[in-house]
């Protein structure tokens, strides 16, 4: 996980100098580049950053069966009966991440894999998926 909020970070600040670049709100003095982005263009900042953190990890899991953190790790993502995910069942588990990490650091997604008989998180279990190693 460390290592995928690496990428997850790098995404916030594909999405912000995206956006401010668009807007044409990028300020440079000397050796910083900033980008302050306030109302509509930090919402939309904010929702092109969740749909390239949550298409990093559905794209990655469904066509490799893991993303860089996972691989470092040696653990992937499959179906609960061992096959390779769909495009489906991928978006699915990603899109619950969002509500696995509520209300902050994956308290949703803790208390689901303690509860569950097989450590499933909540998208795991919506989506009928497994983390293996």
């Amino acid at each position: 996980m460390a290592i995928d909020s690496i990428v997850w970070f790098a995404l916030f600040f594909v999405s912000t100098f995206l956006v401010a670049a668009v807007i044409g709100d990028i300020q440079t003095s000397g050796t910083t580049t900033n980008a302050d982005l306030e109302g509509v263009s930090a919402l939309v900042s904010l929702v092109l950053w969740m749909g390239l953190s949550i298409g990093y990890h559905a794209l990655l899991e469904w066509r490799f069966g893991r993303t860089i953190g996972k691989a470092a790790v040696k653990i992937r993502a499959t179906n609960s009966d061992g096959s390779s995910l769909s495009l489906q069942s991928s978006l699915v588990r990603n899109v619950l991440r969002l509500v696995d990490f509520l209300p902050f650091f994956y308290i949703v997604g803790i208390v689901s894999l303690a509860l569950s008989d097989h450590s499933k998180r909540l998208g795991d279990r919506f989506a009928d998926t497994i983390v293996v190693r």
